[in-house]
């Protein structure tokens, strides 16, 4: 059975018997490479052990590669507002509570999908399956002030009136009920008002669309 090894700063999987040299998605050496599949060895089930690092990079280098083995879903964030729709794909999304059920969010300040969000206080939130990168391409790397993003692609307008993408795994409606400044983002914390399941599968993760588009 191949072995799998996992870049641990973008996720990249690559299969052979040792890591590659240098990772061809960021370029990080085979020392960053872990082995994420389990062996049969003699019948019995051996755990893979993640390698240490043993050359410690600068501080700066730390904090970022840090940042990126935080694991996070990918996410279409939609919002209408004066009669304008937009939606942007967005990494920061996740439950604050169940029960009432809160979520909060984080929109760069400069995004349409911020300035709708902010005039009508209401965001919708399409969670993506492992199919889904077209959508996290589409709404991502342009901007709804230029481009109809939603041309061509399956949606409905959900209880609140913001659209809301057919083809995802589950959609979440949501009330701001509280902003955060973030310095170039604004975390906002919203009341789930509505939420249905569309599909079952497994959630886009950020390591998996780079490892896999």
């Amino acid at each position: 059975m191949e072995k799998r090894w996992r870049c641990t700063i973008c996720g990249y999987i690559h299969t052979g018997e040792n890591p590659p040299e240098t990772c061809p998605i960021c370029g990080y050496d085979a020392s960053y490479f872990e082995l994420v599949t389990d062996e049969k060895v003699a019948g019995a089930e051996v755990k893979s052990v993640p390698k240490p690092v043993t050359v410690q990079p600068d501080k700066a280098s730390a904090i970022r590669q840090a940042l990126y083995r935080i694991s996070y879903g990918l996410y279409i964030i939609t919002a209408h507002a004066e009669g304008k729709d937009n939606g942007q794909c967005a990494n920061t999304c996740f439950q604050i509570t169940s029960d009432p059920a809160k979520v909060a969010i984080g929109i760069n300040k400069q995004n349409y999908t911020h300035e709708l969000i902010q005039k009508s206080g209401k965001f919708g939130v399409s969670v993506l399956s492992q199919t889904g990168h077209d959508y996290a391409r589409g709404f991502g790397y342009r901007t709804g002030r230029d481009v109809n993003k939603f041309e061509g692609v399956a949606v409905r307008r959900g209880e609140s009136g913001i659209l809301l993408l057919d083809d995802v795994l589950v959609t979440m409606e949501a009330t701001v009920t509280g902003q955060l400044d973030s310095g170039t983002h604004t975390l906002f914390l919203g009341d789930v008002t509505a939420g249905e399941i569309l599909q079952e599968g497994d959630p886009m993760t950020y390591a998996f669309f780079r490892a896999s588009k």
